[in-house]
């Protein structure tokens, strides 16, 4: 349905699946093997005339020197590789790539062994068949496989960790780290979660036709409950119009905050000068304070605390150098003493939150390494950390909302199975 922005299939299409059990595991429509290791040259025969050989790609091997170790003559090497070319980057081929080969052995007048057929298959999606004519000549041929989606359903209770216990449950690790994001702004996963809540998704996962898994699978909806139920978090993923793929709540608020409280990749951040006023400690004077001081190692990337324009980026006086972001709703953000400033952040750039927009350093009027974060709102000084708590999600309405919701209960019907 053109309307769903994720692009699921047509209801008809929908594979029938049985309704979410909060309390199991990985449940697929159809799983999916995982791939098994297969040794490095596998041999069958036919009769003694026909030898089925079935080759891997191993570090610095090229599919020339495979097929030369199989004693073919070199200019049959070469035939079989121009035939190849105009359908595959032979010199691409990843490491573990399986060839399967057909020899015919040298029996009556011919004296060496010939390459019957072979079969490559460089994407799930796209098998390339070689064959060899009566003649002697090669020619290839590529077979496309249809794709179908399908939904898979985790769901689970914590025991020690709800990264571990998604795991257990088979949830794929792309999916999960999604997860992570998108309630990683309402939860602590160390201190909020304990053992009993719960956790359940809907991913999608695209394959082949015979079963070959093509992506790593996408997270489509996910609902986590702490607190022995007292506190439920639920996340839709959707793409508004000119916007990022991301998750929203129920009623169309982004997970995303509109600010960071804390602009600096660390897993543990303390306060060394809080907003206020304060003694000044190299002019020697009581001041305001205008900002909030993060101690950190020289070079610890700065990241953007909101999405915005740059308007300045270089030196600024006492500030060192000096990067200015400003946002929606009359914000602006500041950030001092930078090392140096990332490269490409220049005024008139548009940047998103988290992005790296420079690394901590020392310079301008400053002590020691540390982050200067400033927060100013219609130009006036603001406390960042009090403002970026209360800052408001941004609110799907219009048109988006209306997509949103038609997303909300398509998925709604695939979690119930229908």
């Amino acid at each position: 349905m053109a309307a769903v922005d994720f692009q699921l299939p047509p209801t008809d299409a929908a594979v029938p699946v049985p309704p979410l059990a909060e309390d199991k595991g990985d449940v697929l429509a159809r799983q999916i093997p995982p791939p098994q290791e297969a040794p490095p040259v596998s041999v069958t025969s036919d009769a003694n005339r026909f030898e089925k050989v079935v080759l891997h790609l191993a570090k610095g091997d090229t599919l020339a020197s495979l097929l030369a170790d199989l004693d073919l003559e070199r200019a049959e090497v070469m035939r079989v590789l121009s035939a190849l070319r105009p359908h595959l980057e032979i010199r691409h081929l990843q490491i573990g790539q399986s060839v399967h080969v057909t020899l015919e052995n040298a029996t009556g007048e011919k004296t060496s062994r010939l390459l019957h057929d072979l079969t490559i298959r460089p994407e799930a999606r796209r098998e390339i068949t070689v064959e060899r004519d009566d003649d002697g000549t090669y020619r290839a041929k590529e077979k496309l496989f249809e794709v179908l989606k399908r939904f898979q359903r985790v769901a689970g209770r914590i025991k020690d960790s709800l990264i571990l216990s998604a795991q257990r449950a088979g949830m794929p690790p792309s999916a999960l780290t999604e997860m992570l994001s998108a309630f990683a702004f309402d939860v602590s996963f160390q201190h909020d979660l304990k053992a009993g809540d719960r956790f359940s998704a809907l991913v999608e996962r695209v394959e082949t036709k015979d079963g070959r898994l093509i992506g790593a699978g996408r997270l489509l909806w996910a609902k986590l409950t702490t607190g022995a139920g007292e506190r439920i978090f639920t996340v839709y993923r959707f793409r508004p119009s000119g916007g990022r793929d991301f998750f929203y709540t129920p009623h169309g608020q982004s997970v995303v905050r509109a600010l960071l409280r804390t602009p600096l990749d660390l897993a543990r951040l303390t306060i060394s000068s809080a907003f206020g006023m304060r003694h000044h400690p190299l002019l020697g004077f009581t001041r305001l304070h205008a900002g909030v001081d993060f101690p950190a190692p020289p070079g610890t990337p700065v990241l953007a605390a909101g999405d915005g324009r740059i308007v300045q980026a270089g030196r600024n006086g006492g500030y060192g150098n000096w990067v200015e972001i400003v946002h929606p709703g009359s914000l602006a953000t500041g950030y001092a003493h930078l090392l140096r400033i990332a490269r490409g952040i220049r005024p008139g750039v548009t940047v998103h939150q988290s992005q790296v927009i420079g690394f901590v350093g020392s310079t301008g009027l400053s002590t020691g390494p540390h982050l200067h974060f400033e927060l100013r709102r219609n130009g006036t000084p603001v406390d960042p950390l009090s403002v970026a708590h209360r800052s408001l999600r941004t609110q799907l309405a219009g048109p988006d909302l209306a997509r949103f919701m038609k997303v909300v209960a398509e998925v709604d019907r695939l979690r119930s199975g229908g």
